[in-house]
């Protein structure tokens, strides 16, 4: 078996998809959307499928064969009838000059193949004027081209961009087969639910969480929490050690915290609710008592905060005002009983 349908077997929730796509090649549509949450191998499937379809021999379960002259030129990423078009820099969109270029590509003949394929990913990073330029073509590719759009939130795609292409939807697998795969990974029982729970179900981002040591990252994060709470944390220490982590991450898992904590506050049995569950315990203890309209604006300053981590903001200056803010959100006044 090739290596590229090792990669298939190793997420295992493909391949029924992947058996109901191919069944027929030769009727494969012409534009393909494959829309799903992120962390479900939506790219890896594009690479998958656009290579069997350039592949000389793919075998009978429609897998490349990994050794022909298109395969290699793949793997290599020179194959000259394959284009994937993705923003220059994460975070940026894809620009009407690049899809303009792709339109010239998609207009010459074949080099090598009996077929031109693009991978578009995200698609949704698009601005309106390259996805305008993209109508014509993407409705009527020529010569039998295909293309194949990855989008992790198509509801951010034009319409008319939705409307031209055939929709393939990745559903989460179901929490056992996330967490049985995760074990494949080496990823340990209880590390896994964890995980799995915290990324939404998506195993490949619960594995990443797992390889950059999320769980330990952010139990810090809620030590210090406790501690300042407390009084036996200096702010100015418990800051340095966020920068070090992340200021973006260690702001994006106090929202969650927060959020869970108000939760906790407002619903009878939030569990199934918080995005962080398995620390449910401890968040109600460190929430118990808080004024829930001032923590509602403390969620807002931290909210905000994230926002201006993309100015020419000091990191260590902006966190130390949170983690301030955060020993200073006052307890409910209660009201003597007579």
């Amino acid at each position: 078996m090739s290596g590229l349908a090792n990669q298939l077997e190793s997420y295992p929730w493909h391949r029924a998809l992947w058996t109901s796509l191919t069944r027929d090649r030769t009727g494969l549509v012409h534009a393909l959307l494959l829309n799903g949450q992120l962390g479900l191998g939506k790219s890896t499937f594009a690479t998958q499928l656009s290579t069997m379809l350039l592949c000389e021999n793919p075998n009978q379960h429609s897998h490349a064969c990994g050794s022909c002259k298109s395969c290699r030129l793949v793997s290599a990423g020179t194959h000259p009838d394959l284009k994937r078009v993705e923003p220059v820099e994460e975070g940026r969109v894809i620009t009407v000059d690049q899809t303009r270029a792709l339109v010239e590509f998609m207009t010459m003949r074949p080099h090598i193949a009996q077929r031109k394929v693009v991978i578009l990913t995200p698609a949704e990073s698009m601005n309106i004027n390259a996805a305008n330029s993209l109508l014509k073509i993407l409705e009527e590719p020529p010569l039998g081209n295909i293309f194949i759009l990855v989008s992790h939130q198509p509801a951010k795609l034009p319409a008319t961009i939705r409307s031209r292409c055939s929709q393939i939807e990745f559903k989460l697998p179901p929490r056992h087969d996330g967490i049985d795969w995760l074990q494949t990974q080496k990823v340990s029982v209880a590390d896994a639910a964890v995980l799995l729970g915290l990324a939404g179900g998506a195993p490949l981002r619960a594995l990443e969480m797992d390889q950059t040591g999320v769980i330990g990252q952010r139990e810090q994060l809620l030590v210090d929490l406790e501690a300042l709470r407390a009084g036996t944390a200096d702010v100015v220490a418990c800051a340095a050690r966020w920068q070090k982590i992340g200021a973006e991450f260690s702001l994006a898992w106090l929202q969650r915290l927060v959020a869970d904590m108000v939760k906790i506050d407002m619903i009878p049995q939030p569990e199934s609710f918080l995005a962080n569950h398995d620390l449910a315990c401890r968040l109600q203890v460190l929430g118990e008592g808080l004024d829930l309209k001032q923590l509602y604006g403390f969620a807002d300053a931290v909210s905000q905060a994230r926002d201006l981590l993309a100015s020419p903001v000091d990191n260590l200056l902006l966190l130390e005002d949170i983690l301030i803010r955060w020993f200073r959100v006052p307890r409910k006044i209660t009201l003597p009983t007579e």
